[in-house]
């Protein structure tokens, strides 16, 4: 019998707690970590921010408005900084807890439109990756524990997915349902509903989940215990529940964080485009669109929640090879001692 040198120097502690040790002494995964916590927090806290710090509402037009800065009154939407000072620019950032990155368009408060965009977004890029998994495990134990006939149709049916661009396959999805909405049966799913979106994410990142699971699945399945599970009668559900399931959490643990990441990114796609996150509701990808005809006069609008986009998504892709790397070696030794 053959173990990791980790289960050697501590053979009272479980395999899945060996993995957390690691990951805990991995400095970038727990600032990644940290960082995730952070801005989770503060977008939770979008709304005591908007109403008792800033004083703001996010979601109604305020061009007329004016604020009291360094004592003195000035206009939300302020003359142009051109010779002839044609046109209005909203303020830009006044570093206060009113307007503290400058106001959009239409006078709205960036700061706090960026936090209620942001829970938009991390709950749109969440759910969207809990459900990829959950459909891409059910396709991949499908196709990876049962016969070649349904392991060909499932396969097929995933690479022909595989085959369409990212993109143009939520896109055209997108198209459809943000006119009308989406009709299943007697249901009915308003266009401006976030299920939407993050169903549509989520089925075209099934094929991307499914393949790594079907794998490992395949690989269990000629295992020796599986086999002899077989053997003694164990009925196939019995043997999905108990000894195929519990050894693919590692794939979906590490897959999670990842999936997640590239939702983020579609999702800000899409609301970028209009076809995501649809109005008076905020994404990051909306206030990114907001801030394209500022980029020149007010770029703050659209470098605050594309910075916000790239930080998250680098935490979630650090934090994945991090416990991908923890992982492996739990993975190593649960396969290595009997």
């Amino acid at each position: 019998m053959t173990s990791s040198p980790s289960l050697k120097d501590s053979p009272t502690k479980g395999p899945w707690r060996v993995a957390l040790h690691s990951l805990s002494r991995n400095v970038s995964a727990m600032l990644s970590l940290c960082l995730l916590l952070v801005m989770t927090i503060a977008c939770l806290l979008a709304p005591f921010y908007a109403h008792t710090i800033a004083h703001t509402d996010p979601f109604t037009s305020n061009v007329a408005g004016t604020l009291i800065l360094n004592g003195q009154k000035v206009d939300i939407m302020q003359p142009n900084d051109n010779p002839l000072h044609l046109g209005l620019s909203p303020i830009g950032p006044t570093w206060q807890r009113t307007y503290f990155l400058g106001a959009d368009s239409q006078g709205r408060d960036v700061a706090a439109r960026l936090l209620y965009g942001g829970r938009n977004s991390l709950f749109i890029s969440s759910c969207a990756a809990l459900l990829c998994l959950v459909l891409a495990t059910f396709i991949g134990i499908m196709a990876g524990f049962s016969g070649k006939i349904v392991d060909t149709i499932l396969s097929q049916l995933m690479d022909i997915m595989w085959a369409v661009p990212i993109y143009l396959l939520a896109i055209s999805l997108s198209v459809v349902t943000v006119s009308s909405g989406l009709h299943i049966g007697p249901f009915v799913i308003e266009s401006n509903n976030l299920l939407i979106p993050i169903m549509i994410i989520a089925l075209v990142y099934v094929p991307y989940a499914s393949r790594p699971i079907r794998g490992r699945v395949i690989t269990l399945r000629q295992s020796d215990f599986v086999m002899a599970a077989h053997c003694l009668g164990i009925p196939r559900w019995r043997i999905i529940v108990q000894d195929i399931l519990p050894h693919i959490t590692i794939t979906l643990v590490v897959l999670a964080p990842l999936i997640m990441a590239m939702s983020l990114l579609a999702e800000s796609a899409l609301s970028f485009l209009s076809i995501g996150v649809q109005a008076p509701a905020a994404s990051w990808g909306t206030i990114i669109q907001d801030g394209e005809g500022l980029i020149y006069t007010r770029p703050m609008v659209a470098i605050a929640p594309g910075l916000a986009i790239v930080l998250v998504v680098l935490a979630l892709n650090t934090l994945g090879d991090a416990l991908r790397d923890a992982l492996d070696q739990r993975d190593t030794s649960h396969v290595e001692t009997p």
